[in-house]
């Protein structure tokens, strides 16, 4: 029975993550909701039918695990959220991890965020069931540094009902397990950065690993406003190497509009986990003053709206804090993304503020 196998998993594990990488652990023991899981929908429940198997660390406890139904009726937002059990304090590095099965008909987005605070949520990943097509698969997330220090990390997944099948007619399901936070623990990539910088009308994606173990290789992944990420290239990874490593990587045609990227991380034995997902806009000719991305680590990059058709005669920018002062300021002449280096600010929130053609602009981003 499962109720009887969560103290012996934290035993297996402490002999093979180093002491405090693994510091929270739901193996969804019995037909209960866990202390902090709680879900919106009768369509989200503990259920035994199909027990986990397969993978490992955390290693497939078996028996109950958390079910999700597409059912009726349509349009319907289900969440499953925990709250109230999960501290970051004095922890860095953070990892979430779990497993997942998709059954055959089970074909919507689910997406998972974090919160510090309950209402501010930031996307880890918009779409975790492109992650796999049969059996039961080990995936795992880097939360950005934000993550870290937090007293109640929340995670909430997240996704809307299609199907018309009776919630008593065996519909669409998916379904997870083993739900484990931690510092950096299983994957022997260590990330330390993963950004991207538009140049012209390609998008340059660079990360840099601080170390690496029995690595194989990144696949560099890209999706659309729809969520749904494909592969779109591969570079191969250290092996072994205990100095930091620079990677590189140039999408020439980048989606129109917003584009998602993500390196999916994969070691020699198949096991792989997932970066930060970032968010880039590709700059067309028309439209609002976009900035991207939002936490932004080492640019920031700008794509000006045109004005009448063509490029603006006049760009001017600052970047100011909450309080008004300005930090950095420069001036762009046509309609292209810029790339702006803001390294040397400090972490925080930051008004991006143009003129183009006489029009005030404004944008805020953050800083990490």
């Amino acid at each position: 029975m499962k109720s009887s196998t969560l103290t012996i998993l934290f035993i297996v594990f402490s002999s093979q993550i180093l002491p405090g990488q693994l510091f929270y652990l739901q193996t969804f023991p019995s037909a209960a909701f866990p202390t902090g899981w709680s879900t919106n929908s009768s369509r989200v429940t503990p259920n035994d039918a199909e027990p986990s198997s397969g993978y490992g660390p955390p290693n497939a406890s078996g028996g109950y695990n958390m079910r999700l139904w597409d059912c009726e009726p349509t349009g319907d937002t289900i969440q499953l959220t925990v709250s109230g059990v999960i501290s970051t304090v004095d922890r860095t590095d953070i990892r979430v991890g779990f497993g997942i099965w998709r059954g055959g008909g089970f074909s919507r987005p689910i997406s998972i965020r974090w919160s510090a605070n309950g209402t501010t949520w930031h996307t880890i990943s918009n779409n975790i069931t492109d992650s796999v097509s049969t059996g039961w698969k080990l995936i795992y997330f880097d939360l950005p540094p934000a993550a870290q220090n937090v007293p109640n990390l929340r995670v909430r997944f997240s996704y809307v009902t299609q199907t018309n099948t009776s919630c008593t007619a065996s519909p669409p399901a998916f379904r997870l397990d083993d739900f484990a936070v931690g510092e950096n623990f299983s994957l022997p990539i260590e990330l330390l950065r993963f950004d991207a910088q538009v140049v012209g009308s390609a998008v340059r994606l660079f990360w840099t690993t601080a170390s690496e173990q029995n690595s194989a290789y990144f696949d560099i992944e890209r999706g659309g406003e729809d969520a749904r990420f494909e592969p779109i290239g591969r570079i191969g990874a250290s092996g072994h190497s205990l100095e930091v490593r620079r990677y590189e990587f140039l999408d020439e045609r980048p989606l129109p509009g917003i584009n998602y990227y993500r390196l999916r991380m994969t070691d020699a034995d198949g096991t792989y986990a997932y970066s930060p997902a970032l968010q880039v806009y590709a700059p067309t000719r028309e439209g609002e003053l976009q900035v991207f991305p939002s936490p932004a680590r080492a640019f920031l990059n700008v794509a000006y709206p045109a004005s009448g058709g063509g490029a603006p005669s006049d760009a001017h920018w600052k970047i100011l804090d909450l309080l008004g002062r300005v930090w950095l300021q420069g001036n762009a002449t046509d309609n292209d993304a810029r790339s702006i280096p803001v390294d040397a600010l400090p972490a925080g929130n930051y008004v991006f503020q143009c003129t183009v053609n006489n029009r005030l602009m404004t944008k805020r981003f953050q800083k990490l």
